[in-house]
């Protein structure tokens, strides 16, 4: 019962959004919340500038499935930094990154984005701070490469069984080299993110992800029907000759290939209709590969934007599929109970979106979701299935209010 009456609250908060969303014209939550402009404006050649980057986020993940527990993100990352343009094809960005939750005073000292499984025993005091630098340089229109911090996160434009979008709230940012290509017929991104860096003797792995993402357009992205192919991959590398940790070295592949029709209506309240099936796959290439060493998935996904409210459905099936970076309700593996895994898992998203725009660089967002489980018995290698029937027939939900605030202020022009 408790349930079912939860599914009504949010069956009912999303017709609220709706009604309350047919106000201002917007796009999808990452474009405004979880995104950042990559392009070096030429016309701001040799000014200084000072510029603050935030986003605060309260998350509550009401987790009931044997895929991960729940819990509640509360908090926000800050980014202050200086950026100047002394060509006009480079920008130069420096300052430092932190992260706070709230009603913490320590945070793990590694990196975050693997922070579940190895983070280590040593922690640093009141605050997460790291150091930020970005150079970004245009060799023309259409070829661009960054050194440093990497435009990382949701810009990659990963699908959700490679890239778990809450990233954006809690990881580091990327650091690394990243090249980028934009044309009529080809978006490309790529990237090589180095995590953790290890000196001789160090008792914990270095570990670095490179990866990629395309997007080959059969027509311009306007066009009333849009056709494109998209084409990703990730790779996650753990290991180094230089430590002594006991953890065996380790390498993994996540890519998907798939196909996409975008409708472009902007008629009225229905600015446009979207569908896409993408077929995924994971290998384990590692001497001594996990329990689950290959396997694959299809995710098909339905979305519409009504107006500043973005509406998502997507059907999800794998076997023994494991997400490098992904939600862990696209794997066959347990975050919640070691040791166990799910047999043909299959899964229901359903998501919405809220956008209320303040301005450039200024937002204000709503989010809810439901994963739906039919079927995904789990089991123990060793043993085979479990006899508890409810395992894998599960709803889970997750509610977020999200802000971010990304002010610029001109210090000199030379």
């Amino acid at each position: 019962m408790a349930v079912r009456g939860n599914f009504f609250r949010l069956i009912f908060c999303v017709s609220c959004l709706i009604l309350f969303g047919l106000q201002k014209t917007t796009a999808q939550i990452e474009d405004y919340l979880y995104r950042s402009d990559a392009q070096i404006d030429s016309t701001l050649y040799r000014q200084l500038f000072i510029e603050v980057d935030n986003l605060s986020f309260f998350k509550n993940n009401e987790y009931n499935s044997t895929f991960q527990k729940g819990y509640t993100l509360p908090g926000f990352w800050l980014q202050v930094k200086t950026t100047y343009y002394p060509f006009s094809n480079l920008k130069l960005e420096a300052g430092a990154h932190s992260i706070w939750f709230w009603g913490t005073t320590r945070y793990p000292a590694f990196a975050y984005r693997d922070i579940a499984s190895w983070s280590g025993k040593d922690y640093a005091h009141n605050v997460h701070v790291l150091p930020f630098f970005r150079a970004s340089l245009a060799f023309s229109k259409n070829v661009q490469v960054v050194m440093g911090n990497i435009y990382g996160g949701s810009n990659h434009g990963l699908i959700d069984p490679l890239y778990n979008t809450e990233l954006n709230l809690s990881a580091d940012p990327e650091v690394g080299v990243q090249l980028l290509y934009h044309s009529p017929w080809l978006d490309f991104d790529g990237w090589l993110d180095w995590i953790t860096f290890i000196y001789r003797l160090d008792t914990h792995q270095e570990s670095f992800i490179t990866g990629f993402s395309s997007t080959f357009k059969v027509n311009p992205a306007t066009s009333r029907f849009h056709i494109y192919f998209p084409l990703q991959g990730l790779t996650q590398h753990r290991g180094g000759e230089l430590e002594i940790s006991e953890a065996y070295n380790y390498t993994a592949y996540n890519g998907a290939v798939g196909v996409g029709i975008r409708w472009n209506l902007n008629r009225g309240v229905l600015q446009y209709m979207n569908i896409e099936t993408d077929i995924v796959g994971y290998k384990d290439a590692s001497t001594m590969a996990f329990t689950l060493w290959k396997g694959f998935g299809v995710y098909t996904k339905f979305a519409m934007r009504l107006q500043n409210f973005h509406l998502t459905a997507a059907h999800w099936s794998c076997k023994d599929y494991i997400p490098i970076l992904g939600n862990p309700f696209y794997g066959a593996v347990s975050n919640k109970i070691n040791g166990m895994f799910y047999r043909r898992p299959e899964m229901l998203y359903l998501g919405v979106d809220y956008v209320y725009p303040l301005g450039k660089g200024y937002a204000f967002g709503l989010h809810g979701s439901v994963y739906y489980f039919f079927s995904g018995k789990m089991y123990e290698a060793e043993t085979g299935f479990r006899s508890n029937p409810s395992y894998g027939y599960n709803q889970n939900f997750a509610m977020g209010v999200f802000m971010r605030l990304n002010p610029s202020f001109l210090l000199k022009r030379y």
